[in-house]
């Protein structure tokens, strides 16, 4: 997996193994940042690790390049990298810009 910062969002790329029938396939997520404050005291920061997992912030996958079959993981990932690379911008909505088909 790699990653980038643009606008408050990391980007990861990824790709999935082939299971079955279903060819491996390649990703890009976007998942907003969350700003850390740093706590004044260890109680602080114990309440801040006991939070519930539905506080934190949930990844938005987009699958990309559908319409490509990839004839290896190997292949997806680097598909992924490349399209990571010319992600220049995340809209408010968590969408990278540009997305590949």
């Amino acid at each position: 997996m790699l990653e980038k910062t643009i606008n408050g969002f990391s980007v990861v790329a990824y790709a999935t193994q082939p299971e079955g029938r279903i060819p491996p396939r390649a990703f890009l997520e976007t998942r907003r940042l969350v700003p850390k404050a740093k706590p004044a005291d260890a109680e602080a920061e114990a309440a801040e690790s006991a939070q519930p997992e539905a506080d934190k912030p949930e990844g938005q996958p987009f699958e990309i390049f559908v319409s490509r079959r990839f004839r290896s993981t190997i292949e997806a990932m680097s598909a992924a990298r490349n399209a990571l690379d010319r992600v220049k911008n995340v809209d408010e909505d968590g969408v990278p810009d540009p997305l590949p088909e």
